[in-house]
């Protein structure tokens, strides 16, 4: 909204979609940055079964208009109404840790101007490979992906993302140490 609070600068009527180039530099920031960031959305190991085709859940940085099938659907209906809906996050997310990285790469898109892809209308469960890049399939590598991320310590600061992946890599090691009903079930007569 407008420092006065009574404009949405995601809306502009001029624009055949009602999206204001502020609203698609956002969205660039957030599919240019949403892989690298994921462990703020899904942060446990259970995050990241919910992330497969047909959940109702992102397995992509994709974004359509009405879209439920990407990661980000841009609702562009109204001066009132406009406004983008983050698909990553699950129950699992800290709100205020899955916010910062959706603000953080949004804001950044706007700064450095990003440009979204096309949105997508189709099922992006079926889009074919390489269109879109895939979100990462387990806490592991997620975890590989905000170690390298420059974007995540230039917006988010070194020290936070330090410590932020040294308690997910503790998660990841917890759970390995972890024997699950389905293992001993499976292996119990076999070995």
């Amino acid at each position: 909204w407008s420092p006065d609070g009574k404009k949405n600068l995601f809306y502009d009527e001029q624009h055949a979609s009602s999206m204001s180039t502020i609203m698609r530099h956002y969205i660039g920031g957030q599919i240019a940055f949403m892989p690298e960031l994921a462990a703020l959305s899904a942060p446990t190991i259970n995050s990241y079964k919910r992330l497969v085709p047909g959940a109702w859940a992102p397995t992509t940085a994709s974004w359509g208009i009405e879209n439920r099938t990407t990661a980000i659907r841009a609702i562009p209906f109204g001066e009132n109404s406009t406004r983008v809906e983050n698909r990553l996050p699950g129950s699992d997310a800290n709100p205020y840790l899955a916010m910062a990285a959706s603000l953080a790469a949004g804001l950044y898109g706007i700064a450095q101007e990003i440009e979204p892809p096309e949105p997508w209308t189709a099922n992006a469960y079926s889009a074919p490979d390489g269109i879109f890049e895939a979100l990462p399939h387990s806490l592991d590598e997620a975890i590989s992906m905000l170690k390298e991320s420059k974007v995540a310590r230039d917006v988010l600061g070194t020290a936070f993302v330090d410590h932020f992946l040294a308690t997910r890599e503790w998660e990841v090691r917890q759970h390995a140490k972890a024997v699950t009903d389905w293992e001993l079930k499976r292996y119990f007569e076999v070995v």
